[in-house]
């Protein structure tokens, strides 16, 4: 990723403290009901949402004003944005998040929900962004693109003196600085997209108890589109918070015209843990099934096992080109066998080489230890004779800069978001160690000796 920062909690439910760095992978892990799920919402909420907390009309605000004068002064000359001239659009974002923080907690959870202090902390790009002005005789009808390292924006002679344009610019640029190949654009193009409705490139999130969104999927799709039948599925009267609302909408949109870039890691999942293939029946909401391999019969999910119904959203989003700039992945282990937890590792981290950010909530020791596994790969002396003895690629391992580690500690009813620091070893997971120590203890004194006959 090109682009860093700290998102910076105070007060948030349960949640008395936390700053979580954001990285290609990050992993969240602590006991039930400490409130991962949460921060991971609160998460996906700012990457989705917090684009439309802008303003309609240009801010009166002093941290708005700085942005404004530095775009005038730039007077449609191409320039560069470092970290220290970033600052101002990242003050100014901050400032939305002050004011609007409850307003956003409420979208992404359907209700009021206590929130102390929400920002963005230490922002870095590894690039300054560059403001490229394009002149024209007029701007009517113009669209801003992007790539990489650059903003280019339609500019005429009027363009300094329109408060409006100025101000289009400086949304633009800061959604820019803050989302850049994490989630959608702050104006998507390529279709139609309601500000309700999910936005190309939006960060996809897989909700926990998947196998039960997935066999009651129609139902629930038919009921939000009976009661949002204009697009507004905030607006339907189901009680779930808005990530799951957009996991059904992105159910319903797969697009299987054309290959995706990620259709290998989802026929990897499917060969090495299905054992067969998922696919779609196209309709007004479209069926999924099930055919295991050597088969002829199409499986409804409602007689597969937990192991299909569970990780069959994650392939057919993965075979789709619908397009995603991040993935949000709870309780990534649900339902699998050990054996199991260990290939999706595998093929997460794959993700993450592919420019995929992938940031997940997990119970499981194993999964935990597979992605420390991969990452002591990395830094191996004998890395190319351990790849190929135990049928690893270079796609396989894990770089220990690309990952976060977070650990969710409850005392007192708080709970206290730490993050963990990796060592030669990986990351040590107390949460995990505890309990496991504690188990191997009792198996012992279980036992029975020569002393108990």
């Amino acid at each position: 990723m090109e682009q860093s920062w700290v998102l910076s909690i105070r007060d948030f439910g349960k949640i008395k403290s936390g700053e979580i760095e954001i990285a290609p992978f990050m992993l969240f892990v602590g006991e039930n009901n400490s409130g991962k799920s949460y921060v991971m919402s609160l998460l996906w909420g700012v990457l989705t949402e917090a684009r439309k907390l802008f303003p309609n009309d240009p801010p009166s605000s002093q941290a708005y004003r700085e942005v404004d004068r530095f775009i005038a002064a730039s007077n449609g000359q191409s320039t560069q944005l470092d970290n220290e001239k970033a600052k101002i659009f990242i003050n100014w974002f901050n400032d939305i998040l002050r004011v609007k923080k409850s307003e956003l907690t409420k979208r992404i959870f359907q209700r009021k929900i206590d929130i102390g202090s929400l920002s963005i902390e230490q922002f870095h790009r590894s690039r300054p962004l560059e403001l490229k002005f394009d002149h024209k005789e007029s701007i009517e009808g113009t669209r801003y693109s992007s790539g990489q390292h650059y903003v280019r924006i339609p500019y005429s002679d009027r363009s300094k003196d329109l408060a409006t344009e100025r101000y289009r610019m400086a949304k633009y640029i800061t959604w820019k600085l803050l989302m850049d190949q994490l989630s959608s654009p702050l104006y998507p193009t390529g279709e139609r997209t309601s500000m309700k409705s999910r936005a190309i490139g939006e960060a996809f999130y897989l909700p926990a108890s998947r196998t039960g969104f997935m066999l009651a999927y129609k139902t629930l799709v038919q009921e939000m589109m009976e009661q949002a039948i204009d697009g507004d599925i905030e607006g339907a009267n189901l009680q779930f918070t808005l990530p799951v609302y957009r996991f059904l909408q992105g159910l319903i949109r797969l697009d299987e015209s054309t290959s995706s870039s990620y259709e290998d890691i989802g026929e990897f999942i499917e060969e090495q843990i299905l054992q067969g293939t998922m696919g779609q029946e196209k309709g007004i909401i479209p069926s999924f099934f099930y055919q295991p391999q050597g088969k002829k019969n199409k499986l409804p999910l409602f007689i597969t096992s937990s192991l299909v119904t569970e990780l069959s959203p994650l392939i057919l989003f993965l075979k789709s080109k619908t397009t995603y700039r991040s993935l949000f992945f709870e309780e990534a282990e649900a339902h699998l066998h050990p054996r199991v937890q260990r290939i999706l590792a595998v093929a997460l981290v794959k993700l993450v080489n592919r420019k995929m950010p992938v940031w997940l909530t997990t119970h499981s020791d194993i999964l935990f230890q597979q992605v420390n596994n991969l990452m002591k790969l990395a830094a191996h002396p004998r890395k190319e004779e351990l790849m190929a003895a135990r049928g690893y690629t270079e796609e396989d391992v894990l770089y220990p800069e690309m990952v976060r580690a977070y650990q969710f500690q409850s005392s007192n009813r708080q709970t206290t978001i730490t993050k963990l620091i990796a060592t030669e070893n990986g990351f040590p997971a107390q949460t995990f160690n505890k309990v496991i120590m504690e188990l191997n203890e009792e198996t012992y004194a279980f036992q029975v000796g020569d002393e108990d006959e």
